[in-house]
């Protein structure tokens, strides 16, 4: 099997098509004439679904309030919870949900 890595710099090496035989090449200069036939691979990684939230079905939210104004209706209270829906690096989400007419929607930190 052929070389994967430069010896040169430890890149990877890409398989180039010199007429009927096959060459590995780096980005630093390196070429490695004497490689197999080699070939790249790809692989597609799925899309995760989206997943929506919903708020339970008791009467009474627990949850604290906020003076923020809803989008649809205008009212000026809203209840808010926080989510961490990216990677660890990077700011919480936070949800609101209207105190009147029960709109939900999220602010990215």
């Amino acid at each position: 099997m052929a070389d994967t890595f430069c010896p040169r710099c430890g890149s990877i090496l890409q398989p180039k098509k010199e007429g009927e035989k096959t060459v590995t090449r780096c980005s630093c200069g390196y070429t490695n004439t004497n490689a197999e036939a080699a070939r790249i691979t790809e692989k597609k990684i799925e899309k995760k679904e989206e997943r929506s939230f919903e708020a339970a079905s008791h009467e009474k939210i627990t949850a604290p309030v906020t003076e923020i104004e809803c989008p649809k209706c205008h009212n000026s209270q809203a209840y808010y919870w926080t989510r961490q829906t990216r990677a660890g690096d990077e700011g919480e989400t936070k949800f609101h949900q209207c105190t009147k007419c029960k709109h939900k929607w999220r602010e990215y930190g």
